[in-house]
């Protein structure tokens, strides 16, 4: 189709109605937007001196254009559904949610379709975008997902790394690292009030723990200029890697009944200190269970000297087995 035959087809359209995007005019022409998973966008039409007011066949519809549907999103009123250009109104809106819609592209347009002869409107083009899948990020040296789990440690420096990925839009914005939870004595560099421009090599920020002692959570969040944010990170503060020693040596016991006593005693990787509290795996015979260290960092059986007995920690800092 000519583009003198594009401006005849739209006419209409352009004459009679005037859009809006969040209470914002745009021209027809210019109906290219971006959409955040999470966001909600109002678009409007205002008709207020169009000869179709009060015309009984003059009821609009919003729909997709054929094979560009989009999925997961909701819209209300609900695509298809015929709103009045009722005598005595000057607009109609129709407000678009992102919640749990896939990545991509699609077409919006309007209709009039009890007046046959009248075209569809201009097309109103739509990117739809997890703006988290823009970046990566990473604990130290390991990449984690936002709304996962990661576990910095007493008495370490840890770093957390936000990079765009190639060509994202994210690229040369400013961000923001946000915290929330209890107030554990973290130290974070630089502080949270400043923003970093998102470079190609990444936003830094350290992560100090070498005077914490107390156990807890606490969530990181990144945050653009717009204020949106991203899922939170959770950061469980504890003495998530240690160092084990094992030993087994003879018990006490009856004449012809040995035992053997099997120990195993956990040290902060970094304090170089006995934690308590830290879970053991434990097999004894065909059985197996947990517990927890004591107070001087052990946990100890006592049990026939026959009995096979394996006991072992999983540091969830980086989930390597001592």
């Amino acid at each position: 189709m000519s583009t003198e035959s594009k401006q005849i087809h739209f006419s209409t359209w352009h004459q009679e109605f005037m859009p809006y995007v969040n209470g914002q005019r745009v021209r027809w022409d210019d109906l290219d937007l971006e959409l955040l998973a999470g966001e909600v966008c109002e678009l409007k039409l205002d008709y207020e001196y169009s000869w179709l007011i009060g015309d009984p066949d003059a009821h609009i519809a919003l729909e997709y254009q054929p094979g560009k549907e989009g999925q997961g999103l909701v819209f209300d009123p609900p695509l298809g559904q015929l709103a009045e250009m009722a005598k005595g109104t000057t607009s109609l809106s129709w407000t678009i949610k992102a919640d749990g819609a896939v990545c991509g592209s699609f077409v919006l347009q309007f209709a009039i379709p009890k007046i046959v002869e009248m075209s569809k409107s201009p097309p109103v083009n739509f990117g739809m975008s997890n703006w988290e899948q823009e970046l990566e990020i990473k604990f130290d040296e390991f990449s984690v997902s936002f709304g996962a789990s990661v576990y910095p440690c007493h008495g370490a420096q840890h770093t957390i790394t936000v990079l765009p990925k190639p060509c994202s839009w994210l690229l040369n914005k400013k961000i923001r690292l946000l915290m929330g939870g209890g107030n554990l004595g973290v130290v974070v560099k630089p502080s949270l009030a400043n923003e970093q421009l998102l470079t190609q090599e990444g936003a830094t920020w350290e992560l100090n723990c070498l005077n914490t002692t107390q156990n807890g959570s606490f969530s990181l969040q990144v945050m653009l200029e717009s204020g949106e944010k991203t899922s939170p990170l959770t950061m469980s503060l504890a003495h998530n890697l240690v160092t084990a020693q094992h030993w087994s040596e003879p018990a006490e016991s009856f004449p012809g009944y040995p035992r053997t006593l099997h120990g195993i005693r956990s040290s902060s990787s970094f304090l170089k200190v006995p934690v308590s509290g830290v879970p053991v795996s434990q097999q004894v015979g065909s059985d197996t269970s947990r517990s927890s260290t004591d107070v001087n960092g052990e946990v100890t059986v006592n049990v026939d000297a026959d009995v096979y007995v394996k006991m072992w920690i999983v540091n969830r800092y980086d989930e390597s087995v001592v």
